[in-house]
């Protein structure tokens, strides 16, 4: 899939979803990892990660490349739905797996998540 569709993908979800949809949907996949230690340390990243994906989309913000972007809403992806390379019902190695995809994705993306925290920093 390339990066056009993810993003087009995800364009349509937002603009056919209500607020409240998203919402419940980022609550459950933040749900999902918020009581385990292990993940813990990720959760602030993954919050990053959606607001950036959800700004970036909706054009609140602009800064951010497509090919960041989609691998942003990929890891997202990886998190929130059951198909992994080791499924979330095997305790503790089916959230490592998701971890490690995460941190790879994070630390490529560590200079964009400056920008984009500096930035919303200074908005407030």
């Amino acid at each position: 899939m390339d990066i056009d569709k993810i993003i087009n993908s995800y364009q349509s979800y937002v603009k056919d979803a209500k607020p409240e949809d998203v919402d419940k949907t980022k609550g459950a996949t933040l749900n999902k990892i918020n009581d385990v230690s292990v993940l813990a340390g990720l959760l602030d990243n993954i919050r990053t990660a959606y607001d950036m994906v959800s700004d970036s989309v909706t054009g609140k913000y602009k800064g951010v490349s497509r090919s960041t972007l989609a691998l942003l809403a990929g890891g997202l992806a990886y998190l929130a739905l059951p198909i992994d390379l080791m499924p979330d019902v095997i305790p503790v190695a089916g959230w490592v797996d998701d971890a490690i995809v995460l941190g790879w994705i994070f630390a490529r993306c560590a200079d964009e998540f400056k920008k984009y925290k500096n930035l919303k920093n200074s908005d407030t």
